[in-house]
């Protein structure tokens, strides 16, 4: 089981910091990392939903890529994000990654025009494997793609060689509970990607968590998988709690994207902008999620 064994803990799906003008703030990103590494992390993944990989520009995904891989050599996994609408577009930026030296790309199922059923997702993730030097993850997040990646379909998935990951954000518990069932012998690892599931899934089997607000608090959720791996359910159950209690901060700006823009700011990161024609936070919402902070201890 090495693919479980080298992919676990928890690995946050990192911010892309920008400049008002939507360039790449680098050097906000390589603190963000920093921060990351020494709050005990096991990888960071570059380019994700968190990291705005579908609104930025080419140049801002492709330097965000290689600072990350800089800043994680030898220290930490670097999970790249190769998030696209179409098999072609993925393998393009599959082979991006790979020659920025890049071993592991994360690609979800095509999207925009939608996926007519669980054979399609089966041919893309085999077309993908088949023109990739590197390992690959697939990530289920039904709702950007508008497509579901079945228990079913993730385990045959899994017997493909360059498949060594799977990261489940379709933050439903009975899917993941079957999805850990049907993969516990097969030697891919399982990250949950739902803050709200992460210690029912880490207790139950995953190998590990991608959660985005370890961006900025991944002490919480380094302690939670240590809880978890010595099945301290009391404590563990607590601290989900207090996570819970942070997680509603992120519904209390215009978007949740906007607020992960503002903790940058608010860990003396990086500056709050987003991309347009995402709005920014007002002062009042600021102050409503400074004060939500602050009830859970986190600032």
């Amino acid at each position: 089981m090495k693919n479980k064994e080298r992919y676990r803990g928890i690995i946050p799906p990192i911010v892309t910091p920008l400049k008002e003008d939507e360039t790449l703030d680098e050097q906000a990103l390589r603190r963000l990392i920093r921060h990351c590494i020494d709050g005990g992390v096991t990888g960071v993944f570059v380019n994700g939903t968190s990291g705005e990989a579908m609104r930025v520009t080419e140049d801002v995904w492709e330097a965000a890529a290689r600072v990350a891989l800089e800043e994680g050599e030898g220290k930490i996994d670097v999970f790249c994000g190769a998030i696209d609408s179409s098999t072609a577009r993925a393998i393009e930026k599959v082979k991006k990654i790979e020659a920025m030296g890049g071993t592991l790309a994360v690609c979800t199922p095509a999207f925009y025009i939608k996926n007519f059923g669980q054979e399609e997702i089966v041919e893309h993730y085999e077309r993908i494997c088949n023109a990739s030097g590197i390992d690959i993850a697939v990530y289920n997040i039904p709702d950007t793609t508008h497509v579901n990646i079945l228990p079913a379909t993730i385990a045959r998935l899994a017997e493909l060689d360059k498949i060594v990951m799977y990261k489940d954000s379709c933050a439903d518990w009975q899917q993941l509970q079957e999805t850990l069932m049907l993969l516990e012998e097969r030697d891919i690892s399982v990250l949950n990607g739902a803050e709200e599931l992460c210690f029912v899934s880490m207790l139950c089997g995953a190998q590990g968590c991608i959660p985005g607000l370890a961006n900025f608090f991944p002490e919480l959720f380094v302690e939670l998988g240590r809880l978890c791996e010595e099945q301290k359910v009391r404590q563990g159950m607590e601290l989900q709690k207090r996570i819970n209690g942070v997680r509603k901060c992120l519904a209390q700006g215009p978007s949740w994207m906007a607020v992960m823009k503002y903790l940058l700011e608010v860990c003396g990161i990086g500056e709050a902008y987003v991309s347009a024609p995402l709005a920014g936070m007002t002062k009042e919402q600021k102050e409503t999620v400074m004060a939500t902070l602050k009830g859970q201890g986190v600032v």
